[in-house]
Formats: structure tokens, C-alpha cells, sequence
């Protein structure tokens, strides 16, 4: 297919207004944006004047973070088409689902799209059309870009609306344009006059999104952010995760009110800056944990194949073991309860078809009625202990006899306490092979000897370009602050992060902000490195900042000054090895 001289390769989308091919003439590439015929309306010229208005728009602006238009021209049918830069990248949705951001990373890619759209607005243009798909982020270099200006408007831009609303999507709409909607029902050439505050929303909305949804590209149902009378859900009550600042930006963003947004996108991009300023590591870890992000069909098929594939079966082995394994837990639940004469009711765990255990690349829940509460992914992985008095009894007197079992409550965190109660009744009376597969915090959980995960080898001696036996600093729990002991939990996951202060080497090779995600085990006895007792972790994947996440293997042995319980007391900071087996 050709269009005016230009080779079409592929489409690229498909819209109410145009058709966008990869295009190529004279060994240049571009998006080729062709118009549409309007066929419900017969009118081509709409169309036609909406490209030409779209043209007008993009030789207005010069931007690094807005696309640039490169010529223009008909096709032979007469149809406008305009040449756009070409963008090899995601759209800001799929962005999210592949490269797993730290929060850091989210904020990075907001501050230089509320710089664009700074820029944009002092020229007089509104995009009247901002969404994730309307941002792409570059591959190369993870630049994002604001593309699809066909609703764009200035001052001077003829009005090709023929209702009240401009064109746009419902979800980033302002509640003003719906509650103005309905006090103008019945004058019909009235106009909503769109403003900055519109596309302060709209971005806000896009923000939402992606902090509350680890998986935005699904149609899915999801929390009303417009309405006009109902106030938008905090977003760290979606996802615990969320720093707390970040959360009460967002809520601004999408008030109900204009006047209590950010006054204009150069004010946000300065609020934008204030928080990227900020040193805390909660910036650093990841928006949403991996496992996630996966369609549960896919996890559930990588959990099955990977336990198959460790007990030597290529069909998978996971099932026939996870109902012998709760066939016993629940013969022996009830007479555990009663045991421990706690009051809890007896509890039949009926048989699931979902495996146990976790697949190596990417971590799944088991069923979350067999996991206690300090083992799921919501929760930590530790517990932090304060108080000086508390910190020289453990020195003093050894393991904490009448530890604290209540979480530190992360933000819109509600305590766990009765859960976890439960949870004790049922693991202090299963077999020992039960408790470990379920994962109950009662099991001491070690480490058997084990290798590298698949491609971890290449990966780390390829791609990141580790050498044997180098050794890193990491923060080992990046939930908990740097060196204070902390209570984690064997088998739970772990989530490390590398601090600012490292050497040269580190920093060209595992930087500030690297993401390591394993599993946090105890040691009672020499088996690694270590001495004595110890906590050991498992890292098995790990993200460098703006790069893809990849196998690895990376144990971090730290000194046990504590064991309680199924969980460890120990330092939240320590120095990890590269190994292509343990020990």
C-alpha cells in the first residue's frame, strides 16, 4: 500500500478521526496520519479541517517530550495526512505492566510531561485529549512522549464541535464538564469552555491509574474519579504501596473543585520536583510487586510448569502435591484449635486446584487462606522493633520471648492482629511438611542448597556484567529504614534496594535504586558463610533503574540475633555476594 509516495509497513492505531501507518519514503520513517471520512455524517471536510487544525497546533511547538509533525500532503482520494515523528515505544499503560517503575521512575516521567504541558499552555494550546495512550514512552531512552493532538485546540482554532462537551474521553473528563453538562442541557449551542484545570485532572487521572491498577491495559471496571458528587478513593487506600505525599498530590489533582487543584501545570511540575527531591526510599521501590502485573492465567501456568519441573515431572507436579498437602492440614485444624485454646473456630480448608509455592521469575500467592498474613504480598516481610529498651533486653537476654506480633501499619493499613491469631491456630498443629508448604510463620524456614535460576548466569555475566563472587551493598528490606533490626518473616518475600552511598564499582554496575525481589529465610546453623544463626535471602530477580527486570543469583547473609516464631530479627542492611550456587 502506498499513500503519496509513502510506503505503508504497518498500522500503527486506529481512532474516530484518522488511521496512523509506519510509513517509510527516502529511507525516512514516519507515523503517517491519514483523515478519515466522516461516513455517519458525510462530512469529509470535518475531518479534513480537524487535520489541518491538528498541523496548526504541532507547528506551533518545538518540544523534546511532544511529537513533532514532519510534512504534510493528500492521498488520492484527497484525504489530509500529516507525517509525525515516529515513536518506537509503549504506551504509557503497557509501559507500566513491562518495565515495573519504581516510584521514582513515575514521578520522573509526570514532571517532564507536566514541563511539556507547561510549555504547551503558554503557547495558548490544550491537548482537550491527555491518557495513557496518548502518552508514548520511548524505548531507547525512556523519554515519554505526548502524541494525538486531533482534539487540540488554541485561541484562534476554528469550533468543529457539534455538542456542548469538546471530543475527549469520559474517564479524564473534569466533574465540571459533567456537572455543566447538566445545568446546559437544553441550550444547544452552548459550549463548555475547556481549561487548564481540565488537563490538570486528566493528568491526575493518568497518575490514579497507574498507581492503583497493576494492570491497566485490561478493561476492566474501576473506581469512578468524575463524579460530581462522590469524592475520588484516596489512592494509598487502592495500593499500601503509595508514599503518602504522592497519594495527597494525586487527591488534589482530582478534586472536585478547579480551585483546589495545582493553579496550573507549571505549579504541579514544581510540586512534581518537590517530591522527586525527596531522599526516602519508598520512592525507590517499584509501583506494584511483579507478581502483580502478571494475568493470573499466566501465573498459574508458570506456577504449575516450574513445580512439575522441580519434582521432575514436564507436565507439572503441582497439583497432585497441593491437595495431598491440604488433604492433612485439614484433618489436623480443628484439634489445633483447641489445642491452643484460643477459641478458634474449627476450620475445614477445602481442596483448590491452584498450586503451592512460587515460580522462579515471576512470584504468585499461594491460596490467600493459606498464607498468614505477615507472608502475602500486601504485607511486610518484617516488622520493625523500637524502643531502646526493647533492642538491649534482645542484646542481653537473646530472642524476645514475648515479641510484639502486630505489623507496623503502612498508610491505610488496617492492623492484622486477629488474622494473624487465626493463622498461629492453624499452622502450631500441622505436620512439618504442611507448615512448610503452606508457609505458616510457625515453621522455621531454611534454605536447601540450590542453583541459579535459568539464564541468571548469562544475565549476569552478559548483561549487567557482574563478575564471580562480587560482593554489593543493599538495603535488605527497603520497606524498613537502612541498619535498624527488624523482625522479617522466613519464606516471605523480600523487596531490597541499593542505597545512594556505594562505591564507584557498584554504582556502574548495581547503582542507587537497583530493585533485588527473593525470599528471606533463617539459618539456624553453619551453612553459608555465616558463623551461627543468620538471615539469609535469596535474591533472584533484580531491576537496575529504567531497564528491564532480569534473573540473577544474589544471597545476602546477615548476623540472627533473634529467632521467634518463624520470623528473624537481624540488621535491615548487609553486603550481598554474586554466586552461581548456595553454598
Amino acid at each position: 500500500m502506498s499513500i503519496d509516495g509513502w510506503t505503508v509497513a504497518k498500522e500503527l492505531g486506529n481512532g474516530g478521526f484518522a488511521v496512523v501507518y509506519l510509513a517509510e519514503k527516502h529511507s525516512r520513517r514516519c507515523a503517517l496520519k491519514l483523515a478519515r471520512h466522516r461516513d455517519s455524517s458525510g462530512d469529509d471536510k470535518q475531518t479534513h479541517a480537524r487535520t489541518m487544525r491538528e498541523l496548526t497546533a504541532l507547528l506551533l511547538l518545538e518540544h523534546p517530550n511532544i511529537v513533532r509533525h514532519q510534512g504534510y500532503g493528500y492521498a488520492e482520494r484527497g484525504n489530509a495526512y500529516l507525517a509525525l515523528e515516529y515513536v518506537d515505544g509503549w504506551t504509557m499503560a503497557e509501559w507500566a505492566e513491562r518495565k515495573h517503575p519504581t516510584f521514582r521512575e513515575v514521578l520522573t516521567v509526570f514532571d517532564k510531561l507536566a514541563g511539556a504541558l507547561s510549555y504547551m499552555h503558554s503557547r495558548g494550546i490544550l491537548h482537550r485529549d491527555l491518557k495513557l495512550s496518548n502518552v508514548l514512552i520511548r524505548k531507547s531512552d525512556g523519554e515519554p512522549v505526548i502524541i494525538d493532538f486531533s482534539c487540540a485546540t488554541f485561541s484562534a482554532a476554528e469550533e468543529l464541535t457539534d455538542s456542548g462537551l469538546p471530543p475527549g474521553t469520559d474517564r479524564f473528563r473534569a466533574p465540571e464538564q459533567f456537572r455543566w453538562l447538566m445545568a446546559h442541557k437544553d441550550q444547544h449551542r452552548a459550549r463548555y469552555a475547556y481549561q487548564v484545570a481540565d488537563e490538570v485532572f486528566a493528568l491526575g487521572a493518568m497518575l490514579f491509574d497507574l498507581l492503583t491498577d497493576p494492570r491497566p491495559t485490561a478493561e476492566r471496571t474501576r473506581a469512578s474519579l468524575n463524579s460530581p458528587s462522590l469524592k475520588p478513593p484516596a489512592v494509598c487506600s487502592q495500593n499500601r504501596r503509595v508514599p503518602e505525599f504522592l497519594s495527597d498530590l494525586v487527591g488534589s489533582m482530582l478534586s472536585r473543585e478547579p480551585g483546589l487543584r495545582p493553579v496550573d501545570t507549571e505549579a504541579l511540575r514544581r510540586e512534581l520536583g518537590e517530591l522527586l527531591a525527596n531522599p526516602s526510599d519508598e520512592y525507590l521501590r517499584t509501583v506494584h510487586t511483579p507478581s502483580d502485573q502478571v494475568p493470573a492465567e499466566v501465573g498459574a501456568e508458570r506456577v504449575a510448569l516450574e513445580d512439575g519441573r522441580k519434582a521432575g515431572n514436564p507436565l507439572g507436579g503441582v497439583r497432585m502435591r497441593g491437595l495431598a498437602v491440604l488433604a492433612s492440614v485439614s484433618v489436623l485444624v480443628a484439634a489445633g484449635a483447641l489445642w491452643l485454646g484460643r477459641g478458634v473456630p474449627p476450620t475445614v480448608v477445602q481442596p483448590q486446584s491452584e498450586g503451592l509455592g512460587a515460580a522462579l521469575h515471576v512470584p504468585i500467592s499461594p491460596p490467600s487462606h493459606l498464607v498468614p498474613p505477615a507472608m502475602s504480598h500486601s504485607s511486610s516481610a518484617a516488622v520493625a522493633q523500637t524502643g531502646p529498651e526493647s533492642v538491649a533486653q534482645v542484646q542481653k537476654e537473646g530472642p524476645m520471648k514475648n515479641a510484639p506480633t502486630t505489623e507496623v501499619p503502612l498508610q491505610g493499613r488496617q492492623t492484622r492482629g486477629r488474622a494473624r491469631t487465626t493463622a498461629a491456630a492453624e499452622c502450631a498443629t500441622m505436620t512439618l511438611v504442611a507448615a512448610l508448604a503452606a508457609g505458616c510463620p510457625g515453621a522455621q524456614i531454611r534454605p536447601e542448597s540450590f542453583t541459579c535460576p535459568a539464564g541468571a548466569e548469562e544475565s549476569m555475566r552478559e548483561d549487567l556484567r557482574w563478575e564471580d563472587n562480587e560482593g554489593f551493598t543493599v538495603t535488605i528490606d527497603s520497606r524498613f529504614k537502612r541498619g535498624e533490626r527488624v523482625w522479617f518473616t522466613a519464606g516471605a518475600e523480600v523487596e531490597g534496594v541499593v542505597p545512594k552511598s556505594v562505591d564507584s564499582r557498584q554504582r556502574q554496575v548495581a547503582p542507587p535504586g537497583t530493585r533485588f525481589f527473593g525470599k528471606a529465610y533463617y539459618l539456624s546453623d553453619k551453612m553459608g558463610r555465616s558463623e551461627g544463626p543468620a538471615l539469609v535471602v535469596r535474591y533472584d530477580r533484580v531491576k537496575l533503574p529504567g531497564q528491564d527486570e532480569r534473573p540473577v543469583c544474589f544471597v545476602v547473609e546477615q548476623t540472627a540475633y533473634g529467632y521467634e516464631d518463624g520470623r528473624v530479627w537481624a540488621p535491615n542492611a548487609g553486603g550481598g555476594y554474586v554466586v552461581d550456587r548456595w553454598p
